[in-house]
């Protein structure tokens, strides 16, 4: 089979049989996109800590006033963090995690 493009006009597309995993659903899907929707017994669960994860994501709990003074102090160089309370607040949150402490 040989398609011919002649400037201006477009090639016709072909047909697209959607398909669905749903085996009672049958195997012929609705090509024009007009077929009600079924319902079905899909459901999700959202654990604490995807919850957790999207809130940070958000920015929600952040102190951005603290945040804020942080970068100044790092920016005119007057930030000198403790790197022994560091440290400490590594191996509790690895032993949170599920790590062995050292």
């Amino acid at each position: 089979m040989t398609t011919t493009i002649k400037p201006g006009i477009q090639a016709p597309q072909p047909q697209v049989q959607l398909r669905t995993q749903n085996p009672a659903a049958g195997s012929a899907g609705s090509t024009q996109g007009t077929g009600a929707v079924r319902p079905s017994d899909d459901s999700v669960k959202i654990t604490d800590s995807a919850k957790a994860l999207d809130a940070a994501s958000r920015g929600d709990g952040i102190d951005t006033k603290r945040v804020d003074e942080i970068r100044a102090r790092l920016a005119d160089g007057t930030y000198k963090p403790d790197a022994q309370a560091i440290a400490s607040k590594f191996l509790a949150l690895e032993g949170q995690m599920g790590g062995s402490k050292a």
